[in-house]
């Protein structure tokens, strides 16, 4: 992940319009319950974030990202971090990726909302 310069946790803050879509594709079952390391070969490329973008915009761009970085302008690509799925469902591995990286670079809210995703996700599965 691109961008991590600057004081230690303090340059990304929280998506809260991110992790609302999050938990309703939680709730919805939308929720690839992938291996921890395979979100590097699952995430979209960087052409499939361009026609994401090209036919829904930044702002649904947005939603599949944790974290916001206000250094970058609105729309671009550099503006958004942490993704968690590949713009149809949540892949579990995105989420794991994006909590190591979150704990490595001390976004403690980013970790903390990835927490919580993870464990509705299990609750959600004990349930099933």
């Amino acid at each position: 992940m691109q961008g991590f310069s600057g004081t230690r946790g303090k340059d990304v803050t929280l998506n809260e319009r991110s992790l609302l879509h999050a938990q309703e594709l939680i709730e919805q079952g939308r929720v690839l319950m992938d291996l921890r390391n395979t979100w590097g070969e699952r995430q979209p490329s960087a052409a499939e974030e361009n026609e994401f973008i090209r036919q829904h915009g930044f702002a649904e761009y947005a939603k599949w990202h944790l974290g916001i970085d206000d250094r970058h302008a609105e729309n671009s690509k550099a503006r958004y971090k942490f993704p968690f799925g590949d713009f149809k469902i949540i892949h579990r591995s995105a989420l794991l990726a994006a909590k190591n990286r979150a704990r490595q670079y001390g976004y403690s809210n980013i970790e903390d909302a990835v927490n919580r995703l993870l464990e509705m996700i299990e609750s959600k599965e004990k349930h099933h």
